[in-house]
């Protein structure tokens, strides 16, 4: 097996397909779902808190299925995972659009949040970590963005769609452009390893070629008792967990700004300037990464994110517009640090099964969060302690980050 010449590394086709897979998947289904909420509520009588069981149970299903797609993205082909994940995903979107009951959207959550396991969160790091041998981070990180970008885009135009057509038509057009973004690249594009096309990664020269020739591309498959027994699991675990729950505050900004006294459009600024803070921050910090190393740039991204949460606490209008800005940057924290930072201490497939139990354990552990925060102000009346209690957990995660330095050593 010889590097292949060619103008353009197929590696920068699968990272296109990895952005349509997160924007899609993830910007669409799972950032706009907020958008259905009160439009199905109000049309269909139900009560809120019932209706959004159906996104834990998603992201339950989705947490508890993570670990069988590094295992089955390694024994079958992954186009036809990815394939039939997405016309799953799509089709309940659509099917969503003729439910009358309850029963029905927790049903299908579940079925869509298992699909979408094989679309979303692990698949890009996995699949980018093959094919890219150097800007490994610079791919993962424009990847990532997609989701945010996207779901930007697709959250300003259902606020246009569901007025025009109803929610029914607006979540059967999210499904129908769901299936079209991803599928195409799914069944012609997706390789899981630039082995399975007789290529190398990109950046990897003559020297890669000799030690995979030698020692062959499959990494050793470990069970997650092997796993367990690692330190570094369990750092890894708690700094994955303690990140997404601090971008669970991301919520609640907008009623941290009522609560401040700021008017209601100022209040749903303060969203806008989180998410915008978090895809810009997506798009450089995977290339800062592969500049500088991954854990200078992900303590000096904790200190960015303690700085903001502490200025959203200040509660002056212009230091929460300012804090918020600072503060998107705490949801990249999980989505791009997070697996490079996993990457430094577990390779190949070894990484693969790793990265899945990290990512599972740690959804399922930060999933109770959301209302915990909530809970916090019914008890007192003011988003302070969630506030505190957010900044606490951005500290959990600089800690975690250091201390792989003086307890374990990097895997080979």
């Amino acid at each position: 097996m010889q590097p292949k010449k060619q103008k353009m590394h197929y590696a920068w086709l699968i990272l296109i397909a990895c952005c349509m897979m997160q924007g899609a998947g993830l910007g669409l289904i799972s950032n706009c779902a907020g958008v259905f909420f009160s439009p199905v509520c109000d049309d269909l009588g139900f009560e809120m808190g019932k209706f959004t069981l159906f996104r834990t149970l998603f992201t339950m299903s989705q947490a508890l299925t993570m670990p069988f797609v590094a295992k089955l993205f390694r024994e079958k082909d992954v186009r036809v995972i990815v394939s039939v994940a997405t016309v799953v995903m799509g089709g309940i979107s659509v099917l969503q659009g003729t439910f009358t009951e309850l029963w029905q959207f927790y049903v299908f959550g579940i079925i869509q949040g298992c699909a979408a396991s094989f679309i979303g969160v692990i698949p890009a790091p996995i699949l980018l970590g093959n094919w890219f041998y150097k800007n490994t981070g610079t791919a993962v990180g424009i990847s990532a963005a997609f989701s945010g970008l996207v779901g930007m885009i697709g959250s300003s135009a259902l606020g246009i769609l569901i007025p025009a057509y109803g929610w029914r038509a607006s979540y059967m057009i999210i499904g129908v452009v769901v299936i079209v973004l991803i599928l195409p690249f799914s069944l012609f594009i997706l390789r899981y390893r630039p082995e399975d096309k007789g290529m190398i990664p990109y950046g990897a020269d003559e020297n890669y070629v000799a030690k995979t020739d030698n020692k062959g591309v499959a990494a050793k498959k470990e069970k997650f008792s092997d796993f367990a027994k690692q330190p570094i699991f369990y750092i890894s675990l708690t700094a994955y967990a303690c990140s997404i729950i601090s971008s669970y505050l991301n919520s609640f900004l907008p009623s941290c700004g009522l609560q401040a006294g700021l008017s209601m459009a100022m209040a749903a600024m303060l969203t806008s300037l989180a998410l915008c803070g978090n895809m810009t921050t997506k798009l450089f910090l995977g290339k800062f990464c592969d500049s500088f190393g991954v854990i200078k740039v992900f303590v000096i991204s904790i200190i960015i994110a303690i700085v903001g949460h502490m200025m959203i606490f200040m509660g002056a209008p212009a230091t929460m517009m300012a804090g918020s800005l600072l503060y998107g940057i705490t949801m990249p924290l999980s989505t791009v640090l997070m697996p490079l930072f996993c990457r430094l201490f577990w390779k190949g497939d070894t990484y693969a099964s790793a990265y899945s139990y990290v990512s599972m354990f740690g959804m399922l552990i930060s999933a109770p969060f959301n209302t915990l925060f909530g809970t916090m102000y019914d008890m007192t009346g003011d988003y302070n302690l969630t506030i505190i209690s957010s900044t606490a957990f951005v500290v959990v995660v600089l800690v975690m980050v250091i201390l792989p330095k003086f307890v374990v050593k990097k895997e080979a």
